[in-house]
């Protein structure tokens, strides 16, 4: 027994000695539609500073501080129709502190091991996991403001297809994607203390341990699409039977979408509202019923090259 608590001690110490940058949040709040955080104290994780009022923030990220003129254009846009919001940009070095601080039994072990893109990707489920808010790359755009967004308001995560239908096999390795019915993570939102964004981290320390060399397998969209997918699928009977009937008959099978966009998906405590892809201006594989009008835009520009 001693000795367990001399562990538990040590630990302690050594979080003190890394804490993260300081991050204050304003005390009015950003047009929020992820103010439901009440409920997310039952799935455990820190939650996010000052309570209900912490989702109210936009994270963007970026080597350092300062911008080129066109990456300057595209985070502008995220203040200028969102005044009411605190708007945050980590460079590296506060990246590094929020993992040491945040994670560091999970993610920050393998850190030295992880490539700078791959380091983005971690860090953008990690700040939401900690501490709740919108998510968006630092090529994206936003179009409408937050409060305008028609997002139910009772959402705890808000996620975007990155195509408009279901694509086949063939389609899915034409477009180099890791899944057939993919998710977007260049812009994405949640409450703090989210289960989805903490599976995300634990499966990139299980790929990362079974070697998975691929950065979309190992901390991108694939990753991000399987943690959505799991939650999706969780005591879904339909999910299930809908699979089932797919197996049948192999010329039809897994042709349709199992779980349509613009909806609004519940499963235990927590609810998801899922974007149609041109909301996200995922461009191709577009849906006639998919809505058309873009809430954001992505530039594509590479910027994690």
């Amino acid at each position: 027994m001693l000795s367990f608590l001399l562990f538990l001690l040590a630990l302690h110490v050594q979080s003190q000695g890394h804490k993260c940058p300081s991050f204050k949040y304003p005390s009015f709040k950003c047009p929020s539609l992820l103010q439901k955080s009440s409920n997310l104290a039952r799935h455990g994780g820190p939650g996010g500073p000052g309570g209900p009022g912490g989702p109210g923030v936009i994270h963007q990220t970026w080597k350092r501080h300062e911008l080129d003129s066109k990456s300057r254009a595209w985070f502008n846009s995220w203040t200028a129709k969102n005044p009411s919001c605190q708007h945050k940009l980590w460079n590296d070095t506060e990246v590094e502190a929020l993992v040491r601080s945040k994670s560091a039994q999970l993610i920050w072990p393998i850190w030295d091991g992880l490539l700078p893109v791959e380091r983005a990707d971690a860090f953008r489920y990690l700040v939401l996991w900690a501490y709740g808010g919108y998510y968006a790359d630092i090529d994206v755009a936003c179009l409408v403001p937050i409060s305008e967004m028609a997002f139910p308001k009772e959402t705890d995560m808000i996620v975007g297809y990155e195509t408009g239908h279901h694509l086949t096999e063939a389609e899915r390795r034409g477009a180099r994607f890791s899944r057939t019915d993919q998710f977007e993570q260049w812009f994405f939102a949640s409450s703090p203390s989210n289960p989805v964004l903490l599976r995300c981290l634990e499966l990139i320390r299980e790929k990362f341990a079974w070697r998975i060399e691929s950065t979309l397998e190992l901390t991108g969209p694939a990753t991000f699409t399987d943690a959505v997918h799991e939650f999706l699928e969780k005591d879904s009977p339909e999910a299930l039977s809908n699979l089932i009937a797919g197996h049948t008959g192999r010329s039809s099978r897994f042709s349709k979408r199992l779980f349509p966009s613009e909806s609004l998906y519940r499963r235990g405590n927590l609810t998801m509202w899922v974007l149609a892809s041109q909301r996200v201006s995922s461009p191709g594989y577009s849906s006639d019923d998919d809505p058309g009008t873009p809430i954001v835009q992505h530039h594509f520009s590479g910027t994690w090259k």
